[in-house]
């Protein structure tokens, strides 16, 4: 139908097309990735690579305070089983003298209303009063 015009287009011979294509022995360089300031840059690797050892060798030390407290905090555990077997052997041992001293009272209270009774009684019941309570093993 219609032919392109040839006319307005710019002519690109054959060798200026072979020499365009033509591998050139200098690379050449990406122009986004080239950096005006080499110095520069090579500083700033160094300082990153110091930078990077130091996290690295912060790191370990870290690693090694961490492991420290966490060896801390297990002897802090295991000293916490121990104290609340302690307390609760010792809240036994507070129960058992509870009842003991319960028991103790009673038996006072037993025999000073014993004695009360002797205390009150007449000369001739007196022997009465005495073998009861040694019945009942007051006395």
């Amino acid at each position: 139908m219609s032919e392109t015009d040839h006319r307005n287009e710019p002519h690109v011979s054959p060798g200026e097309l072979r020499a365009a294509l033509a591998p050139r022995g200098e690379a050449r360089r990406n122009p986004v990735l080239v950096n005006e300031h080499e110095e520069m840059a090579e500083e700033e690797i160094r300082q990153l690579r110091e930078a990077l050892e130091q996290s690295e060798a912060g790191h370990l030390e870290l690693r090694a305070e961490l492991e420290a407290i966490r060896k801390s905090i297990d002897a802090s555990r295991a000293d916490q089983i121990e104290l609340r077997a302690a307390l609760d052997a010792a809240r036994g041992d507070a129960a058992e003298l509870r009842a003991e001293l319960a028991s103790t009272k009673a038996e006072s209270r037993e025999r000073r209303n014993a004695l009360e009774k002797l205390a009150n009684a007449g000369f001739f019941k007196r022997r009465k009063v005495i073998s009861d309570l040694t019945g009942r093993g007051v006395l």
